[in-house]
C-alpha cells in the first residue's frame, strides 16, 4: 500500500479508536508520560543550568526530541509488520487528539447547570484555571463554551495538522509542546523565565491551526443550521479581544455561530449577546466541535490524497 493510503488509514483508525474507546488508561497515555517526564526532569535541569531560560530551553528540546524519536521508532515498524505499524501508529495518534474526552468533561457542566449551579461550577473547575466558585449561570456557560472552542485547536485540529505535514512524529511533537506549555508555560515568578520557550513554542505551533478553525467552525455552523455568517463576522471583529494572539480566533468564531457573548470578567468580552448563554448553548458548542472534527478529517484526508497523487505524478 502507498504511504498516502497508510497515512489516511491511520488517521481514520485513530478517530475510530477515540469514538469507541476514548482515552487509554493513564499508565498507557502519551500525554501522561510526557507530563511525568517534564515533572521529573525539571529539578535536575534547573540545577544543571544556572540560567533559567537556558534550562527551560534544554528541558523542552530534550523532551520533544525523546518523544519524537519514540514516534519515529513506531513508524519504522512499517518495514517489519504493516498491521502492527498501522495499529500502533493509530493508537499513538489517537493519544494526540480528543473528541470523546471533550464530551466527557463538558457535558456534565451543561447537565448540572439548570439544576445545581454549585455542581456545575465544580465540573467547570476541572477544565479551566479561573476561580469558578463565584460565577453565575451565564459565566459558567461562557467558560464551558470557551473551553470547547479553545479545546478544538489544541485538542484536535493542531495535532491533525502536524500529522498531515510531518506524520506521526509531527503530531507527537505537537502534543509534547502543548503539554510543556500546560506545565511550565505560566507567567508567574516560578516559570516566567524557565517556561518562556515552551510557551512561545506553543504559540507558534497553534498559529496556523487557530486561524483555520474559524473556517471550519463556519462550515460546521452551516451544516448544523446555526449562524455561520455571524461566525465569520465575529471572528473578524473580535479575534483580537484576548491577550493571546491565538485564543481569540476559535472563541470569537464559536460565539458567532451560537449568537452569544463570551466573557471572562476583567480579561475579555467576545461577541454580542444576540441570544442568551444557556446549557443548550454548551451542547450546541459540542455539536460544532464534533462536526468540525469530521470536516477536519475529511479536508485533511483530501489534502493527503491529493498531495500523494501529485508527488507520485512528479517524483516517482
Amino acid at each position: 500500500m502507498s504511504a498516502t493510503t497508510d497515512a489516511v488509514t491511520v488517521l481514520w483508525l485513530a478517530f475510530l479508536i477515540d469514538l469507541l474507546l476514548g482515552e487509554p488508561p493513564s499508565r498507557l497515555h502519551l500525554t501522561v508520560w510526557a507530563g511525568k517526564s517534564i515533572e521529573k526532569l525539571e529539578p535536575p535541569f534547573r540545577k544543571i543550568f544556572k540560567d533559567e531560560r537556558v534550562g527551560g530551553v534544554a528541558l523542552a528540546l530534550s523532551v520533544i526530541a525523546a518523544f519524537t524519536l519514540l514516534a519515529f521508532l513506531v513508524t519504522s515498524l512499517s518495514s517489519l509488520s504493516w498491521p502492527l505499524y498501522v495499529l500502533l501508529s493509530a493508537f499513538f495518534l489517537k493519544m494526540t487528539f480528543a473528541l470523546k474526552c471533550m464530551y466527557r468533561h463538558v457535558e456534565p457542566i451543561a447537565r448540572e447547570l439548570d439544576s445545581d449551579l454549585g455542581s456545575s461550577r465544580k465540573c467547570l473547575s476541572l477544565v479551566v484555571r479561573r476561580d469558578t466558585s463565584v460565577l453565575d449561570k451565564r459565566l459558567v456557560a461562557s467558560g464551558a463554551v470557551e473551553t470547547v472552542a479553545e479545546g478544538f485547536v489544541d485538542g484536535f485540529i493542531s495535532p491533525i495538522f502536524y500529522y498531515c505535514i510531518f506524520g506521526l512524529p509531527g503530531a507527537v511533537a505537537y502534543r509534547v509542546i502543548n503539554t510543556l506549555d500546560s506545565m511550565v508555560g505560566y507567567k508567574d515568578h516560578r516559570y516566567l523565565r524557565f517556561g518562556w520557550f515552551s510557551a512561545r513554542l506553543d504559540t507558534v505551533a497553534n498559529y496556523v491551526p487557530s486561524r483555520l478553525t474559524p473556517l471550519i467552525f463556519a462550515l460546521s455552523a452551516s451544516v448544523l443550521k446555526l449562524d455561520w455568517k455571524s461566525s465569520i463576522r465575529f471572528s473578524r471583529a473580535y479575534h483580537a479581544s484576548t491577550s493571546s494572539i491565538n485564543a481569540g480566533w476559535p472563541m470569537s468564531s464559536m460565539a458567532g455561530a451560537l449568537r452569544v457573548r463570551l466573557e471572562k470578567p476583567g480579561c475579555y468580552s467576545i461577541g454580542e449577546e444576540i441570544e442568551p448563554l444557556s446549557s443548550e448553548k454548551i451542547r450546541k458548542s459540542l455539536r460544532v466541535y464534533a462536526v468540525s472534527a469530521i470536516i477536519t478529517l475529511l479536508l485533511f484526508s483530501s489534502f493527503l490524497i491529493i498531495g500523494g497523487i501529485l508527488y507520485e505524478a512528479h517524483f516517482v
